[in-house]
């Protein structure tokens, strides 16, 4: 077995992303790539888009199984690669590469010891090796577990101290939002950190004095990731905020369409007609996403509030089998997140309450079956981090989580085609007071 695999980051990562590459392909049916087409490639858009939100084109999954030809191995960016994980089980990117890294490591150990077994098996008898004596065999325990140390930690390993500021986190859409670092220390300009923007940007390098501008066109909250060694070491907030509940639309995660000049909507009747959406330069002959946002700062706890409304959903349209329904509490630090399906789609429906995810495709959530074609009344409460999730007057689900989301600072209704909300509340379970 080839061993270089255990030296360079570099070809850790290119041997982790073909790895991946393989268990997509198997996740999908196993069929060799040379032999997909592109209702296979947009399967698999699709999949992928439904359970992670993160939807990649044609070409892009061609590049990233080789059948485009790049330079060298096309590596996609933080973001692509956590969902790719996720799509096939892991939490994100980091945890897909440690484990493979442990098994690579692993498999090498064994393999090592085999061909040492082998060797000695094929010398002549009187030529054998003696086998060490103990004494040294036990020597060399602390070496192994100082270098095994050493290796994962190279991975680990940062300055305590370094920050992530953003000088001028809250604004209004479109927003330019000013990152840096800050440390008691001087940062080397050669300690390279990365900022990871979620789907709202692309990730960038960060190093020493040296400041990042992102421009920002989605009214909500992004959470803006430190990164050293592609582990998150801090996180800052910015926040788009709205002058009540506005729309806005796209085809994909990466592309945003304001509707009316994102004017707010009657609270009471929120819902946007499909000659805004074609006013507003949406293309609506191909799939897309239609967002409700009201994003403001407040007091009420977002690990104790109860949250209600009825939505209409549109029926299926051409190249969308699965119309769901994602409603989004943001918070400082985190955010809840409910996605919900009709039943023969609930594969699709996740739901995500701080730290505490679990996604249909590996967990079947039969429970949040829910079409609101002719209407539907949704209600999320969460009492000292215990969620209820009741449908149409029933409860559909019961879980926990750990770690507090801070305040609540949005919420947001999204659609998959033309959807509409009536009259939405928020409201501090203790303080009563309403968002």
């Amino acid at each position: 077995m080839d061993t270089s695999v255990l030296h360079s980051p570099h070809q850790r990562s290119v041997v982790a992303m073909d790895i991946c590459c393989q268990q997509l392909i198997q996740k999908m049916g196993g069929r060799a790539i040379e032999e997909w087409r592109a209702c296979d490639y947009n399967s698999l858009s699709s999949q992928l888009g439904k359970q992670t939100k993160v939807y990649l084109s044609i070409n892009t999954l061609k590049r990233l199984f080789g059948q485009l030809k790049t330079p060298q191995r096309y590596f996609p960016q933080k973001a692509t690669r956590d969902a790719l994980a996720q799509f096939i089980g892991y939490r994100d990117w980091q945890e897909f590469e440690l484990v493979h890294m442990a098994t690579e490591l692993a498999a090498v150990k064994a393999q090592a010891s085999i061909e040492a077994e082998d060797d000695i098996q094929t010398l002549p008898e009187n030529k054998i090796k003696p086998k060490k004596p103990l004494y040294i065999v036990l020597s060399a325990v602390p070496v192994l577990i100082l270098l095994s140390v050493l290796f994962f930690s190279s991975y680990r390993q940062h300055p305590a101290d370094v920050k992530l500021v953003c000088e001028n986190p809250y604004g209004y859409v479109p927003h330019t939002a000013v990152f840096k670092l800050k440390s008691s220390r001087p940062i080397n300009d050669n300690e390279a950190y990365k900022i990871d923007f979620m789907d709202e940007a692309l990730q960038s390098t960060i190093s020493g004095k040296k400041e990042v501008a992102k421009f920002f066109r989605n009214p909500g909250v992004v959470y803006a990731t430190l990164l050293y060694h592609d582990k998150p070491i801090d996180t800052v907030a910015v926040y788009m905020r709205t002058k009540g509940w506005v729309a806005n639309s796209g085809n994909d995660t990466s592309r945003a369409y304001p509707i009316a000049g994102l004017k707010p909507l009657n609270p009471n009747n929120i819902y946007v007609s499909k000659k805004q959406l074609d006013s507003a330069g949406l293309s609506t002959s191909k799939p897309f996403l239609v967002g409700f946002s009201n994003i403001k700062p407040s007091n009420i706890s977002g690990d104790n509030f109860s949250f209600t409304c009825k939505v209409f959903s549109e029926q299926s349209r051409p190249g969308t089998q699965c119309v769901e329904t994602t409603f989004i509490i943001l918070g400082e630090k985190h955010r809840h997140l409910l996605t919900l399906n009709r039943g023969s789609c609930v594969a699709f429906s996740q739901y995500k309450f701080s730290e505490k995810r679990v996604i249909g495709s590996d967990q079947f959530l039969g429970g949040l079956a829910f079409d609101p074609l002719n209407g539907g009344v949704v209600e999320i409460r969460v009492e000292n981090k215990k969620v209820s999730i009741i449908l149409n007057g029933k409860k559909a689900l019961s879980t926990s989580y750990k770690q507090s989301i801070g305040k609540v600072m949005g919420v947001k209704v999204l659609f998959s085609g033309i959807g509409k909300v009536i009259s939405p509340k928020l409201q501090d379970l203790s303080t009563k007071e309403v968002f």
